[in-house]
């Protein structure tokens, strides 16, 4: 469920919590954090944060437990209500996560599918002036459950289910790119459906730090399963991850390397396919700060896809407050992927590419705040901020 948050909400939400963290037997703490924020699909969002938390003991994992309820209302009439409890520090060997919650976007990216799809500026300003071409209306009713356990030394296996009901339909307007399609026979995927997902991964994962490595390998390769029967969907999907963090100059200066691959088989609607395979918290869009950066959200979809990315990292100024770092990243990055359609092969010609470069504040060890500035030869010219709020 991704949102731009301001710096300003960070720095309101993580200032406090800094000195607390540094507390091994830490009590439960709330807070309660109102923010505005803003993205290019649903325009400006009041969104309601909050929680109840435990910082994580010494090591690697950031997030200690926590139980997060969260509310998002947009301008473009999109809304959210999610409620989140993660595990993943306080019961040494293992890791739990529980997801419930409700989406209605009224702004989700639907651009066509396939790798080659081209956008036409001039169809948006017929729709509205308000980029209503590209859009249709998606919601999903979620309910996520993950459990890890740590096998030996840094592998980890995985078991997890998604329960999720969709619907979608066009936007109300003469034409969107979704209603042109279904009128044209490349998709039908419009309506209701029920879709209940299993996983399992097997994931090795040595970094130093799961927020802000320095140095260590994570690799992830996960299988899904989504179970027929009562008019639920039927499809599998597999993806393989891995990344790479080799210091340069001590721990300032860091190669970062990414290299990920997804595929399915079976009814996968479009609406699926724009879901990222994850082994934790669910993510949406090949395009955007997680995937694809410099390309706009969600701008390539199809059932399969692959990435490559390249960053170097400098840590520019390091600091803490107790136990809890204080740092500025300078980053610059370099990225690659494409999609392709079932019955299709990967070919290397018709890669996407991206370059930036910027700024990331990390507050606390979970906490990222960044600026970037970047081109990609199909977006042109982007400017982007993010925010990763954690404890």
């Amino acid at each position: 469920m991704p949102r731009a948050r301001t710096a300003l909400a960070a720095l309101l939400l993580l200032f406090p919590r800094l000195a607390r963290s540094q507390v091994p037997s830490e009590p439960w703490s709330f807070y309660l954090l109102p923010y505005p924020s803003y993205n290019s699909l649903e325009g400006f969002s009041i969104n309601l944060a909050g929680g109840w938390y435990k910082g994580a003991p010494a090591g690697p994992i950031p997030v200690g437990v926590s139980l997060s309820p969260y509310v998002s209302l947009a301008t473009s009439g999109s809304r959210a209500f999610s409620l989140t409890w993660d595990n993943s520090g306080r019961v040494p060997g293992w890791r739990f996560l529980l997801i419930a919650g409700y989406e209605h976007l009224t702004r989700a990216p639907y651009f066509g599918l396939g790798n080659a799809t081209v956008v036409n500026d001039s169809l948006e300003s017929a729709n509205g002036g308000e980029a209503r071409y590209y859009r249709y209306v998606l919601a999903r009713t979620t309910g996520i459950a993950a459990i890890e356990r740590r096998v030996v030394g840094p592998l980890r296996a995985h078991l997890g289910a998604q329960y999720r009901h969709y619907r979608t339909e066009p936007l109300d307007a003469p034409s969107t790119a979704l209603a042109t399609d279904v009128a044209a026979g490349v998709t039908s995927d419009t309506g209701s459906r029920t879709s209940f997902e299993v996983r399992g991964a097997l994931i090795f994962d040595s970094r130093d730090e799961e927020a802000s490595p320095a140095r260590g390998l994570f690799i992830a390769v996960i299988g899904a399963k989504s179970l027929e029967g009562a008019g639920a969907l039927g499809y599998t999907r597999w993806a393989a991850e891995a990344r790479e963090f080799v210091p340069l100059s001590g721990d300032s200066l860091v190669l970062a390397l990414r290299q990920a691959v997804q595929e399915s088989h079976g009814a996968l609607p479009f609406y699926i396919a724009y879901e990222r395979l994850t082994t934790w918290k669910p993510e949406d869009g090949f395009g955007g700060a997680t995937t694809l950066r410099q390309n706009l959200y969600g701008r390539w979809l199809g059932a399969n896809n692959a990435l490559a990315s390249v960053d170097l990292r400098y840590k520019w100024w390091d600091g803490a407050i107790g136990l809890s770092p204080l740092r500025l990243w300078l980053v610059a990055h370099a990225d690659a992927g494409r999609v392709w359609n079932q019955g299709q092969r990967f070919e290397a010609s018709g890669l996407h590419t991206g370059y930036g470069a910027g700024a990331i504040a990390q507050l606390g060890r979970a906490s990222l705040f960044g600026i970037e500035l970047g081109w990609s030869p199909d977006a042109h010219v982007q400017f982007n901020t993010t925010v990763t709020l954690g404890y």
